[in-house]
C-alpha cells in the first residue's frame, strides 16, 4: 500500500523546458526528457538563470554557473521562436490610478498575451537575433539578455512504482 509520501516521490519522466522572451519576440527551450520526481524536475526548470541571445547562438547560463551553447547545428526541436501578434498597448501614467484601478489594470484583458496572440515562425538563430536588432533600433547591439517568462514540466508516462524499478535492475 501506498502512502502519500511515496506516491510524491515517485520518479517518472518528464519533459523540461523555459521560456523566454525580448520584446515581442518568444523563444522557447527543451530542456530535455528527465526521469526523476515532479518537484526535482520543476527545480532543474527553475535552474536557468539566463537566456542570451547572440547573432549566431543562444547560451543558456544555469544558476550553478554552468553553461550551455545552442548552435543552429543543434537538435532542431530543441528550441523554436514564437512572435506575438498582439498589438501592444501604449504606456499608461498609473501615478494617479487608485489601488483599485491599478488592481483592475492588472487584471485587464488588453494587456494579457495569450496562446491565440501567439504566431510560431520557423527561424534559425541569426534571423532571429537580426529581428531584434531591426525592430528594436538596436543595431549596435551584440546581445540581447531574454527575460525568464515560464516553464514547463510535462509528465510523459506513468508513474514507475521503485520496487519494480529495483527489481528490474
Amino acid at each position: 500500500m501506498y502512502t502519500q509520501t511515496k506516491v510524491k516521490n515517485q520518479k517518472q519522466a518528464f519533459v523540461v523546458g523555459v521560456e523566454y522572451y525580448e520584446e515581442d519576440l518568444f523563444l522557447e527551450i527543451e530542456l530535455g526528457s528527465f526521469h526523476t520526481t515532479q518537484l526535482h524536475a520543476q527545480r532543474i526548470a527553475n535552474s536557468v538563470h539566463n537566456v542570451i541571445l547572440l547573432e549566431n547562438q543562444i547560451v543558456i547560463i544555469f544558476k550553478n554557473a554552468d553553461s550551455i551553447t545552442l548552435t543552429d547545428d543543434f537538435v532542431k526541436y530543441a528550441f523554436k521562436f514564437r512572435l506575438c501578434t498582439k498589438p501592444t498597448m501604449p504606456p499608461l501614467d498609473i501615478s494617479n490610478l487608485t489601488q483599485q484601478e491599478k488592481d483592475d489594470l492588472v487584471c485587464n484583458e488588453a494587456y494579457m498575451v495569450t496562446e491565440e496572440d501567439m504566431k510560431e515562425v520557423q527561424w534559425d538563430i541569426n534571423t532571429a537575433f537580426r529581428y531584434l536588432q531591426h525592430q528594436y533600433e538596436a543595431r549596435d547591439q551584440t546581445f540581447f539578455s531574454l527575460e525568464a517568462s515560464a516553464y514547463y514540466v510535462i509528465p510523459t508516462s506513468d508513474q514507475i512504482d521503485q520496487e519494480g524499478m529495483r527489481n528490474a535492475t
